[in-house]
């Protein structure tokens, strides 16, 4: 096939150098070994020709990438016949009757680009900027704008999509949207506000009607606090400081990023961005938003003044205090921007409505000490808990608004750990579950509300995959409930309008 068909397809016997390139993502623990057909889709025109063609050849061994970062093997893996492609439809633009669009394969960066400088809009979506928006998007993307502005989805108005619901029939594009007054159109639309990518059908452009202005510049403060000094007892003042700060209503310009590093990195590291607007000044609103909380911190902890590699000349450009640096915004958002290096990686997630309990204060602190055996201190410097600042904005919307039920929420955590040699990934896998066993141990092990008589946690966040919620049996309704509850039902609903023959499928799809 040409690019004039709308797609390419690229197979071994083309003997095309590329070939394999295209079957491993962000994660390299997951590839698909056995994948034997590439289409790469420029339009949705060639996206429903080649969705045709690969479901024909491969069944449902189909999966579709966008950015590769899925954090699991849902589109990397040996059962993997084909992959549906959608990184060339990149494109931006503004429609009169359906508002700003954007195709699925573009990513945060790209996105961040065209809507500032064409526009002077933002999405509130991720600082990662290599992840692509075919997933981020649907699946509640959130990022350091979100407590003021929401999350991605609380913005989409309308998605293009590829839909194969008749095994009979060929696949078409189909647009749905808030108005659409079809309930299985609307359905369709709804379960896109959350629901996940590659679960209906292959998503080719995203529209908003309206989206945030962005912000005039942005103030980034960055203080360490040294392992040395840090006790238990430390550690919650500094949590229940957070929580506090989190839990503000009057701060949500602010986004707050704490890093609980392993022992390994000698400090734990808080990032705070704070958004300036048009009309005010960069000193009145570092007197008002950062100052008090420097103040606060400094009588729990003494603490390290931060400043990032590159940057120095900024001083002289842009009013600066000693531990905050002022940016235009478009800069802010490039330092804050970045992915790492591809590696082996294992994740968890969890939502937070309240402070940490004094068991979950023992428990980081414990497992964020612990090297595994086999493992030493320096092969944990890539391990950590980040507690990013949520709500705001985000609880402002009602839960089955969207497929997102989490609306409650102020705090929410992932769990990451870091590694390269294929022959230590049960060291880290171990050490991770543990943690998180251990964090959870009065909620079944994972952050359940439906086992939670505190009403703290919340369930999981669905962009962060981890197939260990599948639980005993590989269960993965038990997941799906973590990450969905309620909102559940509907979408399964949806699934079985819309794909009754299970072509979109994962380990925990739909």
């Amino acid at each position: 096939m040409n690019q004039q068909s709308g797609y390419i397809k690229i197979d071994p016997s083309g003997a095309d150098a590329r070939f394999p390139s295209f079957f491993q993502g962000f994660n390299r623990r997951w590839f698909a070994g056995n994948c034997k057909a590439v289409y790469l889709c420029f339009t949705p025109a060639g996206t429903t020709l080649a969705l045709d063609d690969a479901i024909n050849l491969f069944g449902s061994n189909v999966k579709i990438k966008s950015g590769g970062h899925c954090y699991e093997d849902f589109v990397f893996n040996n059962s993997t016949g084909a992959l549906i492609d959608v990184t060339p439809m990149a494109g931006y633009g503004y429609d009169e009757q359906r508002g700003y669009y954007l195709e699925s394969g573009g990513t945060n960066w790209s996105a961040f680009q065209a809507l500032f400088r064409d526009y002077g809009k933002v999405l509130p979506a991720g600082s990662c900027y290599s992840v692509g928006l075919g997933g981020h998007i649907c699946g509640g993307g959130y990022g350091l704008l979100s407590r003021l502005n929401g999350l991605t989805v609380d913005w989409l108005t309308g998605v293009e999509v590829v839909v194969k619901d008749d095994a009979a029939n060929s696949a078409y594009p189909v647009y749905v949207s808030a108005d659409s007054t079809d309930q299985d159109l609307l359905n369709l639309y709804w379960s896109h506000c959350g629901g996940g990518g590659g679960n209906f059908g292959v998503i080719t452009k995203y529209y908003f009607k309206n989206l945030p202005n962005a912000p005039k510049a942005a103030l980034i403060t960055s203080v360490a606090f040294k392992w040395d000094d840090l006790t238990e007892q430390i550690l919650g003042e500094l949590l229940q400081w957070y929580a506090e700060f989190s839990a503000g209503k009057d701060n949500w310009r602010q986004f707050g990023l704490f890093a609980l590093n392993h022992r390994a990195n000698d400090e734990i590291h808080l990032t705070i961005q704070t958004v300036v607007g048009y009309d005010e000044e960069n000193e009145t609103v570092l007197e008002q938003y950062i100052t008090p909380h420097l103040i606060a911190l400094k009588t729990i902890m003494p603490y390290r003044l931060m400043t990032r590699p590159g940057i120095a000349h900024l001083a002289n450009l842009f009013q600066s205090s000693q531990h905050t640096i002022v940016y235009p915004f478009y800069e802010a958002v490039q330092v804050l921007n970045g992915s790492g290096p591809n590696q082996r990686g294992k994740y968890k997630s969890a939502y937070m409505r309240k402070s940490f309990p004094p068991d979950q204060v023992a428990a980081i602190y414990q497992w964020l000490n612990t090297v595994p055996d086999g493992l030493t201190l320096a092969d944990m410097s890539q391990s950590l808990l980040q507690v990013d600042s949520y709500g705001g904005q985000v609880n402002m919307i009602s839960p089955t608004d969207t497929a997102i039920p989490q609306r409650s929420s102020i705090m929410k955590l992932q769990y990451q750990t870091y590694w390269t040699d294929p022959t230590d990934d049960q060291l880290f896998l171990q050490w991770i579950n543990g943690f998180y066993q251990q964090v959870y141990q009065y909620t079944g092990g994972t952050p359940d509300p439906d086992k939670d008589p505190t009403n703290n946690v919340d369930g999981c966040y669905y962009n962060y995959p981890d197939i260990d919620l599948n639980g005993p049996d590989n269960d993965k309704e038990i997941a799906l409930k973590l990450y969905f509850g309620a909102n559940l039902a509907r979408l399964k609903a949806t699934k079985q309008r819309w794909d009754p023959n299970n072509y979109f499928n994962s380990s925990q799809s739909i």
